[in-house]
């Protein structure tokens, strides 16, 4: 009986830490959205917010400098594949004028949260972008 309840208290460990890896993944996501929404001229880090690299640290517009202040600090390899992405967004992005600024802000939280998933492995930012996008279109 007690290689059960040993086997059943790994278990019950495991998952209890499991749950506590996604609590600590949502309380990160849940600070840096709400930073980057709540604090357009926030200021720049000292580690680059998608993968921690502390080299060739820049701003992301996170909706194009156009669009918004919303900005995030990056390394030079992190810039380049939010920057390459936001030229692949609908051709209504180049025009400073457009109506789709707020939709522009969470095509950017999108890209963002699938960098922050590929570059980390953490599973939160991966749903976010999944619930993001449910729906998603311009205009």
């Amino acid at each position: 009986m007690s290689a059960l309840i040993s086997i059943s208290s790994e278990i019950y460990d495991s998952i209890y830490k499991a749950k506590e890896i996604m609590d600590s993944e949502y309380e990160d996501a849940l600070k840096l959205i709400t930073d980057i929404i709540e604090n357009p001229d926030r200021p720049k880090r000292n580690v680059c917010e998608i993968c921690n690299s502390d080299k060739k640290l820049e701003q992301h517009h996170v909706r194009g400098n156009k669009h918004g202040n919303e900005a995030i600090t990056v390394c030079y390899d992190c810039h380049k594949i939010l920057t390459s992405k936001q030229r692949l967004w609908d051709s209504s992005w180049l025009n400073p004028n457009t109506e789709n600024k707020d939709v522009f802000l969470k095509r950017g939280l999108i890209d963002i949260c699938e960098l922050k998933y590929e570059k980390t492995g953490q599973e939160i930012f991966t749903r976010i972008a999944e619930e993001l996008t449910r729906g998603f279109r311009y205009g």
